[in-house]
């Protein structure tokens, strides 16, 4: 991606229309507690808002991706509206058996690489007489675009102050989310206004990082959780107990977190992607350590 590509990035998030949470009707229930030295937190619906509620649940259409193939400088050939159709219905025909081989292989929660996806369905499309492109294409922009255009995300209120201040406070920060390549991208424009394709997101410890798409598998896995606990361990000296996990999802994140032993926060500020899961009996009788409903009140359990 040249620094063309960056400034169409910018330039469309610096002019989509911005977004309030929805607020809940939960109570906040938090305390301040001292054996917590590190912080976890999920993205979508937890950092940023997010238009869908959750990143895998994004709205496509047609005009979508008829503004991302063009910004990628890729042709639409013929019968504009019969080739855009015939494109979105083989992305989510090659996700569905991405998904379903990989639970072939005992992967429960599977998760795809989006830029994989699409260079497939590209491809297939100019074999197939529907666009035509060369290899000045971009599809890493037109797969940012697409996915923007069809998720809207915008930060939650007190995003950076609440991360500039634990930063401040020296406390180790780190990530774990159903997330793709261009989830650090929002994050880092969010939250220091610069397009960058750095996976670290500026604040966040590289090595408390966890993205699913580099995994091949989603929460609720809690191998993902796992992933960091020995890290805590040989890099701060820290147990699993003393680690609060923030997320939006019972399931994902609350249920899955506590699995491995940490604290847990429930983030329940915005309705559209507050997930209770009531009707799981994995969740049905759990309680989180913590309930918020804004972010700041993470530094009021660190006090």
């Amino acid at each position: 991606m040249d620094n063309d590509s960056k400034t169409y990035i910018k330039n469309l998030l610096d002019n989509q229309n911005g977004m309030d949470p929805v607020p809940t009707d939960v109570e906040p229930r938090y305390t301040a507690d001292k054996k917590i030295k590190a912080v976890l937190f999920d993205i979508y619906g937890t950092l940023l808002i997010s238009s869908s509620g959750d990143i895998d649940q994004a709205e496509i259409s047609e005009a979508n991706l008829a503004r991302a193939l063009d910004a990628a400088r890729i042709k639409i050939i013929d019968n504009r509206e019969k080739s855009l159709q015939a494109i979105l219905n083989d992305f989510e025909y090659t996700i569905k058996i991405c998904h379903e081989s990989s639970k072939l292989n005992k992967i429960p929660y599977p998760e795809i690489d989006i830029l994989s996806i699409w260079k497939i369905v590209l491809i297939h499309a100019r074999r197939k007489g529907f666009v035509n492109f060369t290899e000045d294409a971009d599809i890493m922009l037109m797969t940012c675009v697409f996915e923007f255009l069809s998720n809207r995300v915008h930060p939650m209120p007190g995003l950076k102050e609440t991360i500039g201040a634990l930063h401040r406070k020296n406390i180790p920060l780190g990530i774990v989310s159903n997330a793709q390549f261009y989830t650090p991208v929002l994050m880092n424009y969010f939250l220091n206004d610069k397009i960058s394709l750095k996976e670290r997101v500026k604040g966040f410890d590289r090595e408390l990082t966890v993205f699913s798409y580099k995994f091949g598998k989603g929460k609720p896995d809690h191998t993902l959780y796992e992933e960091l606990v020995p890290t805590f361990k040989w890099k701060f000296g820290l147990l699993p107990e003393e680690v609060l996990f923030v997320g939006n999802d019972m399931l994902k994140d609350i249920y899955a977190s506590s699995q491995v032993g940490f604290r847990t926060a429930l983030f329940a500020g915005d309705k559209r992607s507050l997930r209770m899961r009531g009707d799981d009996k994995r969740t049905a009788a759990l309680k989180p350590d913590h309930v918020i409903t804004e972010l700041p009140q993470v530094l009021s359990i660190l006090n």
